[in-house]
């Protein structure tokens, strides 16, 4: 079954930028080798997640914003991946809803989602995720698990989180661009930077104009420190170990930032990185 798609007023209908499968044709995600640690710490903690709690949670829902079109082509390689959705729609959850801003994409994930028999289970909102999540309709007493995984900090506002928040119960995990995002832009986090500011969107507040700036790497731990103290205030008091995903050359991209609610998501987030992580990757910054 092919999942439906509920388009928006924000949904982006121009073509589709990243180029075309060469395996179906369809839309793909440009993407780096370092999404192999990412999507492998997805899905190990998703598949916990909805088993471990199979027979306590009677509605297990995933959400995932900013998904894609459900397949990925390595650069520089030419190999091509299957996408964070597809990773996912074969755990044992009782519902998926995934978000995507361009309508070719959304389609494309529609397409590639329809082989799968949990298919059925599945939804797709095309447009801006800060409208989707008005829209969204979790059941009551519902347990979520909510991938979050922009391509910039600015398209993730602290104000998402907190819509979510008021929605559902569940674990989060950020893909938080702490290369692009916020190092290097560092720059640009001036004193008088407006409320339009993508760092103060992302934070929801303009407290870290109080960060020294003269490191960096200082800076972008003051930041983190503050955003996890944003989300210890609506109950997200247990965060684990922050993943640094580096490029080949060994510069930081993005930081993958684990929260829950409740401890033993915490103890989920740790036995996933004990399972998933390798050597050579870096645990936090």
């Amino acid at each position: 079954m092919k999942p439906p798609i509920r388009e928006l007023e924000s949904a982006d209908r121009s073509p589709w930028a990243d180029g075309l499968a060469a395996s179906d044709g369809l839309p793909v995600r440009d993407s780096g080798p370092w999404i192999e640690t990412k999507h492998g710490l997805l899905s190990h903690y998703a598949e916990m997640f909805a088993t471990s709690m199979k027979y306590k949670w009677e509605s297990r829902v995933y959400l995932e914003l900013f998904s894609g079109p459900g397949r990925c082509v390595i650069r520089g390689t030419g190999k091509e991946e299957v996408g964070s959705p597809l990773k996912v729609i074969n755990h044992e959850f009782t519902q998926f809803i995934f978000t995507e801003l361009n309508w070719p994409g959304a389609e494309a994930l529609a397409t590639r989602l329809e082989p799968f028999e949990n298919s059925c289970l599945a939804e797709i909102w095309c447009g801006d995720c800060a409208e989707a999540i008005q829209h969204i309709r979790i059941p009551a007493r519902s347990l979520t698990f909510a991938f979050i995984d922009p391509t910039g900090i600015g398209h993730a506002p602290f104000s998402l989180i907190e819509a979510l928040h008021q929605k559902t119960r569940c674990d989060l995990l950020i893909n938080i661009q702490y290369g692009m995002g916020i190092k290097m832009n560092i720059h640009q986090y001036t004193p008088d930077a407006d409320e339009q500011s993508a760092l103060t969107r992302f934070l929801g507040n303009d407290h870290w104009k109080k960060v020294p700036q003269h490191n960096p790497r200082d800076f972008f731990r003051g930041v983190l420190d503050l955003y996890k103290e944003r989300l210890d205030g609506l109950g997200f008091t247990f965060t684990g170990r922050e993943v640094l995903i580096k490029n080949q050359k060994n510069t930081p991209l993005y930081l993958l930032l684990f929260a829950s609610k409740h401890e033993r998501g915490k103890e989920f987030w740790e036995k996933s990185l004990r399972g998933v992580m390798h050597p050579e990757f870096d645990l936090g910054v």
